[in-house]
């Protein structure tokens, strides 16, 4: 049985539909369905990442399996922090996607709730949710999916550039989006975002754009903050080049709020305010 769990737990955390689904078919056949299944529920699922837990259910259940499979476990999750006194809004609540946002208190409160040998698992399952606390409140702030949709973007650009142009391109970005939001590296968000945009490229060609070796990449301010904007719902993002009119003083207010190179947005936008108040 350890060797079925551990063969899952790896074609897991790789998406690998087919190779989930073929050790399923072939294992029922060695061990039988109640078994498996048992290992399945009470070992797999509990030690794979809450990413993976996801991922397995929505295709193995079904999305509407797994959306009342979510609701139910809401359900109780809600019900819980609130006998135990703890205020919704305040102390914990739901993202638009689902994902639990609770304050340390509401967190102690789960884990206590938790068997002890299953207590580390739990709260390693956890930590992913509450890091993407800060990625979510920044995009209530915007008003947009916008990590989600510059990762769309990202994952589309790398397409055309060559392996360092890619590694200079995410390096540029990830890097002004820290510099204005310095609460996403400690969610682990460079981390988290240059590997979701790199997933789907072939292994080798991934782990070339990752050992770049340059320690100082440059890539075309103008072609991020197209992609900024884009991601942003900005609907003239494509036309910021100087031929176009140039980017605009409500662009870089927009900029403003999520990047920040070695020069600060604020300090351009200042100076054209300044300029404008002068020639009026």
């Amino acid at each position: 049985m350890a060797t079925v769990k551990r063969q899952l737990l790896e074609a897991l955390s790789h998406r690998d539909i087919a190779a989930v689904s073929n050790l399923i078919v072939s294992w029922q056949k060695v061990v039988g369905t109640e078994k498996l299944t048992n290992l399945i529920v009470n070992e797999v699922m509990v030690e794979c990442d809450s990413d993976s837990h996801r991922w397995f259910c929505r295709i193995f259940l079904g999305q509407a399996q797994y959306e009342q499979m979510q609701e139910k476990a809401q359900s109780n999750v809600f019900q819980i922090l609130l006998n135990e006194g703890l205020e919704p809004g305040k102390d914990f609540s739901f993202g638009s996607d689902g994902r639990l946002l609770m304050s340390d208190r509401a967190k102690q409160i789960l884990l206590s709730q938790v068997p002890q040998e299953r207590k580390f698992l739990f709260e390693a399952q956890l930590e992913p949710l509450l890091n993407e606390h800060r990625v979510i409140a920044i995009e209530q702030q915007l008003g947009c999916a916008f990590f989600s949709n510059l990762t769309e973007i990202a994952i589309q650009q790398i397409q055309v550039l060559s392996n360092s142009q890619a590694a200079a391109y995410l390096g540029v970005l990830v890097a002004g989006l820290v510099s204005r939001h310095p609460q996403l590296q400690d969610a682990d968000f460079p981390t988290r975002f240059i590997l979701s945009t790199l997933q789907g490229l072939p292994e080798e060609r991934a782990m070339l754009i990752l050992n770049d070796p340059e320690e100082n990449p440059e890539f075309d301010e103008l072609t991020i903050f197209q992609h900024l904007l884009a991601a942003m719902g900005d609907a003239e993002h494509h036309r910021i080049a100087e031929e176009d009119g140039g980017i605009s003083l409500e662009q870089l207010k927009k900029l403003d709020l999520v990047w920040r190179g070695d020069r600060e947005i604020s300090e351009i936008i200042a100076m054209i305010e300044k300029w404008h108040l002068k020639n009026k």
